[in-house]
């Protein structure tokens, strides 16, 4: 007799089309993989609740799921803990598995008294078939955007994808992606040399430094709603199919970050054979060679001069974790020791 599938259930979704939303669909999709189990989109038919975004197990409306219908519950951690203490104590019970994506989760995860077998490393996944390299001269992929290659000829681009202004106050950074340390770094670089390529919503605070520090940049979307001071999140978001194009572009990715769960723009950058540096910052140390790694703009600026000339070699680990097979196969161990 064929034994009956467990029923999973994935719980998390921000509804934006972000990465939260990304997480979700390709942990569905891994599922459907799995022999013996199948989603559901009920919650009350579910044996296990896979939720990618932990945050959501603390709503009220799941804590009263939760005291009349128990679930098996595996809890997927996205964020810096170490800001959010309280929140997380408020759920260890609630969960049998937790999913890290860094090690200073697991660390942290660890030190609040979870068990080493409750403890399975996931990296955020992104799609090895999306981003890679591209067979595109510059010139092909600065017309895609619309940018006149005499702009970029002979400069080093600089790529920066992410959301560094509060959705409260758009003139303000976002304290965990510090733009300040990026505009330090671009600061110290020779200004005739490079020039910054932005994308992405919310660019608000380092479009105005930018022009305050007459730092070179080129924005990809538009900037109307940045001299506004409109929110843009609508209209300036990126499709995911056109980031692998940008990546391709740019000559160097930098992150600057304080704090993350990621960021994904570490395996994006890699699979798509395109230099990246960054802070010590979530996955960065676990999937990126510790030479790419830096801790100021003194650092960050000898690591840039380095790759411009060529003398220096990264051998990141990234594609030791980054395949959808490897990936569903992490999905597989983490359902399994749950039963």
């Amino acid at each position: 007799m064929k034994q009956k599938s467990k029923k999973v259930y994935v719980l998390g979704s921000d509804s934006t089309g972000w990465s939260i939303d990304k997480d979700r669909q390709y942990t569905i999709k891994a599922i459907k993989y799995i022999d013996g189990y199948e989603v559901v989109d009920n919650i009350f038919k579910a044996d296990i609740i896979y939720a990618v975004w932990w945050n959501q197990l603390l709503s009220y409306k799941f804590r009263i799921f939760n005291l009349f219908f128990k679930k098996r519950v595996i809890a997927c951690i996205t964020n810096d803990l170490a800001h959010q203490q309280k929140e997380i104590k408020s759920i260890l019970s609630l969960a049998d598995i937790f999913v890290y994506a860094n090690s200073f989760q697991k660390d942290q995860l660890f030190e609040l008294g979870v068990k080493e077998e409750q403890l399975f490393f996931n990296p955020f996944y992104v799609d090895e078939t999306i981003f890679k390299k591209l067979n595109f001269s510059k010139y092909e992929l600065a017309k895609k955007f619309n940018i006149k290659y005499e702009t970029i000829k002979d400069k080093l681009l600089i790529g920066s994808f992410q959301r560094d202004s509060l959705g409260t106050d758009l003139m303000k950074p976002k304290w965990q992606k510090n733009p300040d340390l990026l505009l330090e770094i671009l600061n110290k670089l020779d200004k005739d040399k490079y020039l910054l390529l932005l994308a992405g919503p919310r660019r608000h605070y380092i479009i105005k430094k930018c022009k305050e520090f007459n730092i070179p940049y080129f924005f990809i979307g538009n900037e109307d709603y940045i001299d506004k001071n409109q929110d843009d999140l609508l209209v300036n978001a990126l499709n995911i199919e056109d980031m692998p194009y940008l990546y391709n572009l740019i000559d160097l990715y930098i992150v600057s970050s304080k704090s993350e769960g990621g960021p994904k723009a570490v395996p994006e950058a890699v699979l798509c054979q395109t230099n990246i540096i960054s802070t010590d910052v979530g996955f960065a140390k676990d999937l990126l060679d510790n030479k790419a790694i830096y801790k100021d703009s003194y650092e960050a600026v000898k690591l840039i001069n380095n790759v411009i000339d060529n003398n220096i070699e990264f051998n990141h680990k990234v594609h030791q974790f980054y395949s959808f097979d490897n990936f569903k196969n992490r999905v597989e161990n983490i359902l399994k020791a749950i039963e």
